[in-house]
């Protein structure tokens, strides 16, 4: 199947193209840069994503991180749908399966901010709700409910991701065909990779837990104060093990 990809290979270079330089925005680094006047790449666990949003700068940085994050997602498969269309229904979708692979490569590895960004989770989000929208919908619940149950973002996306990929090739390849079976393999990929080291953290028992459960039981902004405090002292240690270098020198 592909032989549309052969076919019209310079209008997917440019769809390619187009995604992965939307994909490259890093709304987080815009965000804490504007509103907090911060980088977030210099605090918490320093990952230009939602997660570290949430941890750092509350629950409405994180959900406008995340929307945003999404959103980029959305736009790549959508306009590169509607655009790629008048050259066939079967040229769109894999326009829109390739759309949704090269954002999700932009936001990881993105070429404003020298090829290290986020993880991936949003915008792979928002681009599986625009390929398998009813499939996606299926999933809300349960990732919801394993994001409260473990309190950890990455558990969630490993598995969703893990789940994408045995249902696109178990159920959705008669109905896809294979190249988009093979986009939507590597997207799911693309972000179990960006997590390797979440798997090493979850293996040894290390991994930070989100803090959901406390914002829930109206404890957040006391973890937020909690966050925050913790990066001073660790701020304030590396200015004074600075000092101290300088002095032996």
């Amino acid at each position: 199947m592909f032989d549309i990809f052969v076919q019209f290979w310079w209008q997917f270079c440019i769809v390619a193209v187009l995604s992965y330089c939307i994909g490259s925005i890093n709304f987080a680094v815009i965000f804490s840069r504007v509103i907090k006047k911060s980088d977030v790449r210099s605090v918490g666990s320093g990952n230009p994503g939602t997660t570290n949003m949430y941890r750092v700068f509350g629950l409405r940085m994180g959900a406008l991180t995340l929307v945003c994050d999404m959103a980029k997602g959305v736009i790549c498969c959508l306009v590169s749908y509607f655009v790629v269309r008048i050259l066939g229904q079967e040229a769109a979708i894999q326009a829109e399966y390739l759309a949704g692979l090269f954002a999700v490569l932009g936001h990881v590895f993105p070429v404003f901010y020298r090829f290290r960004g986020g993880k991936g989770v949003a915008t792979s989000i928002g681009v599986l709700f625009c390929v398998q929208p009813i499939l996606m919908l299926c999933c809300i619940l349960p990732m919801i409910a394993v994001i409260l149950l473990t309190d950890r973002m990455s558990v969630m996306s490993l598995l969703l991701s893990v789940f994408m990929i045995v249902w696109t090739w178990t159920m959705l390849m008669p109905q896809i065909g294979l190249f988009c079976c093979v986009m939507l393999t590597l997207i799911c990929v693309v972000v179990i990779f960006a997590h390797r080291h979440n798997i090493v953290r979850l293996c040894t028992g290390k991994e930070n837990s989100l803090g959901l459960r406390r914002a829930l039981r109206g404890k957040g902004d006391h973890h937020l104060q909690e966050l925050q405090e913790r990066e001073a002292k660790k701020h304030a240690n590396d200015v004074e093990s600075a000092d101290d270098n300088q002095s032996e020198e």
